[in-house]
């Protein structure tokens, strides 16, 4: 038999996969895209920022001018325009900027070289005259047409200082984005890979964990049967929560038949006991019959419940049931009414159901003299809710109440005192069909039991 995989290699390869496809699909996309537009200036930017304030462009003063690869065609345009000497501008490349290169191509006539005595400035120009030679004219010498055409040149971004009165520097430099060009293609990529990987990754996860919520489901429901796939881990739970299931009905069912053995083996001495017991003189024959009257109630309580709880669950129209048991309930001294609401339907054993609500409304008849039923349903859970006016039950008593034969103050006469199992066996049926039960006080005074089950 081929062996299932574990769900640590199941796990372990999608990570592993997704991490790879995420890696791949950004890496593919950064890649392919565009390199990002840089940040570029004008001459004129840069003057009018040095002049005034300007937006996109931080203005400082610093002792010195900022260090870096100077830019000195730039320098003596800003200088000129500003009425400058050169030597007080500063232009200096930003480090994220690209190099900056600037060529005229012109289309030459002869002309005579100029000697190679001569000196050239630095930066410098080469002018066509009107007579036709070349000249060599420095950036501040030009106008006119060029002039506008350097300064108006889109260059990458740059910072331009210029020395002040008292020594210090003017700079001023181009706001930078919260992210850069690179920075924003990352994140694009990222984003991209993970809408491409989140239908990937949630088909996985859904194939993942639907044998869980099988096995889930199946816990849930106790009539269905324990599937076995899925992950190595995951198949050797069920298998186990199977045998589980098997022996806990196993020792439910021979507990119920060791029940139903000694209760029913307590009968016969119990009848030769109240055969005896006729022979026995006043008053004490009477107090004697009602002991045994009350041992042979307790037995039938546990008979009875042993007997209901083995029966097998089904659909039951809740508010049907209600009203025969109110019918066959109510007293005229002592009123059962069932309110007016929904019509819900639970899926529970129909005695044990019974049982359970019978013993509810005869604790409101025997301490309350009565009482209401009040049914609710919402999208998961019916609600039946018994409410009576009596003197009600203390906070510190409801927990003790629930347990077999225990019994509160008011039910200790041998008039309405029972054997003490009716809010236990209500608790045990609740617990077997995933319900809840609780006590709490009515307004106005009384209590309310209310016993809560899943909806059908």
């Amino acid at each position: 038999m081929k062996r299932a995989p574990s769900a640590l290699v199941a796990i372990g390869g999608f990570g592993v996969a997704v991490a790879a496809l995420s890696v791949a699909t950004t890496a593919a996309i950064v890649l392919a895209a565009p390199p990002p537009p840089s940040i570029r200036m004008t001459a004129i930017d840069a003057i009018s920022a040095l002049r005034q304030p300007v937006d996109g462009f931080e203005r400082r003063v610093d002792r010195d001018p900022p260090a870096g690869t100077r830019i000195s065609m730039v320098e003596v345009l800003i200088a000129s325009r500003l009425g400058k000497p050169a030597r007080d501008v500063r232009v200096t490349r930003l480090e994220s900027a690209e190099p900056v290169s600037i060529r005229f191509q012109m289309v030459p006539r002869p002309s005579q070289a100029p000697n190679t005595t001569t000196r050239l400035p630095s930066p410098f120009l080469l002018r066509q005259s009107r007579m036709g030679t070349i000249e060599i004219v420095e950036p501040a010498a030009i106008d006119g047409a060029l002039s506008a055409a350097l300064l108006a040149m889109p260059l990458p971004a740059y910072t331009a200082s210029v020395r002040q009165a008292d020594g210090r520097w003017l700079v001023i430099e181009p706001v930078q984005p919260f992210l850069g060009g690179w920075q924003r293609s990352i994140l694009i990529a990222l984003a991209v890979s993970l809408l491409l990987l989140a239908p990937l990754a949630w088909i996985f996860a859904r194939r993942l964990t639907r044998p869980f919520r099988a096995l889930a489901g199946a816990l849930e429901d106790d009539a269905a049967q324990i599937p076995r796939e899925g992950p190595r881990e995951l198949r050797e739970a069920a298998t186990a929560i199977a045998a589980m299931q098997s022996r806990l009905a196993m020792e439910a069912a021979e507990r119920a038949r060791m029940l139903t053995a000694i209760a029913h083996d307590l009968r016969t001495p119990l009848t030769g006991l109240r055969l005896r017991i006729e022979s026995a003189p006043e008053p004490q024959r009477a107090r004697m019959v009602a002991d045994v009257e009350r041992m042979q109630a307790m037995i039938d309580e546990v008979l009875a419940f042993a007997r209901d709880a083995a029966a097998p669950a089904e659909i039951v129209d809740v508010r049907a049931l209600l009203a025969g048991i109110v019918e066959e309930m109510s007293q005229p001294a002592a009123p059962v009414r069932l309110l007016a609401g929904d019509n819900p339907t639970v899926r529970v054993p129909e005695p044990a159901f019974r049982r359970a609500i019978e013993n509810l409304i005869r604790n409101a008849i025997d301490y309350a003299g009565g009482g209401a039923i009040a049914l609710e349903q919402d999208e998961r859970q019916v609600r039946i809710s018994v409410r009576d006016h009596g003197p009600g039950i203390p906070a510190s008593d409801r927990e003790r109440l629930m347990r077999p034969f225990e019994r509160g103050d008011a039910s200790r006469n041998r008039g309405t005192g029972g054997a003490g199992l009716g809010l236990s066996i209500v608790r045990d049926f609740v617990a077997q069909n995933r319900g809840d039960f609780s006590l709490s006080d009515a307004p106005g005074g009384g209590a309310i039991a209310t016993l809560s089950l899943p909806r059908a």
